[in-house]
Order: C-alpha cells, then structure tokens, then sequence
C-alpha cells in the first residue's frame, strides 16, 4: 500500500513537471481577419498600406485588405480607452527609416516578457506563442533572433510575414509604448 501511495505521488509529481514544460502562451480573443466596415465612424482615419508585412494567407477574398497602397481603418484613440493587447494589428512609428514614418504590423510582446524567435516560431518567456500568428510558415530559411527583454512601456511588434517586416521588432527591436500610434480595426471593401 505504502508502495503505491509513493508511485503514484511520484506519478503525478513527474506528470506535473513535464506538463510545464510544454506550456505555451495563447491567444483566444484575436480574430484572423479585420472586419469589413461598411459604414466607418467618421473618427476612424484611413491609413494607406505602404508595405505587404501583414499580407498573410489569410484568406480576404480580392482585394487583400493589406496589398501595397490599399486603405485600412486606425482608431487613433483606442488606446486612450484600452491596454495595447498581444495580437492587436496597430500602427506604429517607424525608426531609422526616412523615407517611410509609420507601418503596420500586430503586437506580440507586452512590457516584461523575453520574446525570441526560433525558426520562425515565436516564444513569449520560453514558452511557445500558440495563436496564428505566432509561426510564420512563409520562412524558408529558419530565421532565429535572439531574445529581447521587453522593459516597462515596451512592446515587441512583428509582422505576420516576417521577411516583409521592414520596419517591426525584427529590425528596429522594441517599441515604446508612444511610437503606437492606433489600432488597425478594419478596412471598407471596394
């Protein structure tokens, strides 16, 4: 009896430590697509896509909301009401590049987390980023990027097509939380 009280403490002790190594971080809430809005709020500001980093296989339909010069629709002022959000597509300053002053591309790091990425795939604090935009299949090449370690008031901010992604965390590594310019909340369909 004593026997098999330790065998299976020892079972479950085992179980539980091999469970938390396989944790991953997930994102439930954010949607695959940005909706269509037909009749957009006056507020929304039309912002033109100036890059295709965010020009995924999701499937839109034609046009792609997020071909090169198409239109998208930013909330300048969502973050005035709301925490910036893992998975939230924003608009962003740019850094170190003069000839373009802002992009667009979705958020995957928050303030105190370690983000890196292991060919292709996204880990938040070692631990798999388990949402649809946290492996990019479209890497051929396995591209790794060593970790970075987000301080308060800085995000990691990556495009769902990573070599596409000129101007994200890839490039120009963390951003304030001012460089965020607004939050990308739709498209009207032409």
């Amino acid at each position: 009896m004593k026997r098999t009280i330790i065998f299976v403490a020892l079972t479950v002790f085992i179980a539980m430590l091999l469970s938390a190594c396989n944790e991953t971080v997930t994102d439930t809430m954010t949607e695959e697509k940005i909706k269509v809005i037909d009749k957009p709020d006056p507020t929304l500001k039309k912002v033109q896509v100036r890059t295709d980093g965010m020009l995924s296989a999701i499937d839109y339909g034609f046009p792609h909301p997020f071909f090169v010069n198409s239109e998208v629709l930013a909330d300048l002022n969502h973050y005035e009401r709301y925490d910036i959000s893992r998975g939230d597509i924003v608009l962003f300053k740019t850094k170190n590049n003069k000839d373009q002053d802002t992009d667009i591309a979705r958020i995957v790091g928050l303030p105190g987390e370690t983000v890196s990425i292991t060919k292709g795939q996204v880990y938040i604090n070692d631990q798999k980023l388990d949402a649809f935009y946290g492996d990019d299949s479209t890497i051929k090449n396995n591209d790794s990027w060593g970790a970075v370690t987000l301080e308060e008031n800085e995000y990691y901010i990556l495009a769902d097509v990573r070599w596409r992604g000129f101007n994200d965390s890839q490039m120009a590594g963390a951003f304030l939380k001012q460089d965020v310019l607004g939050k990308i909340v739709g498209y009207e369909k032409k």
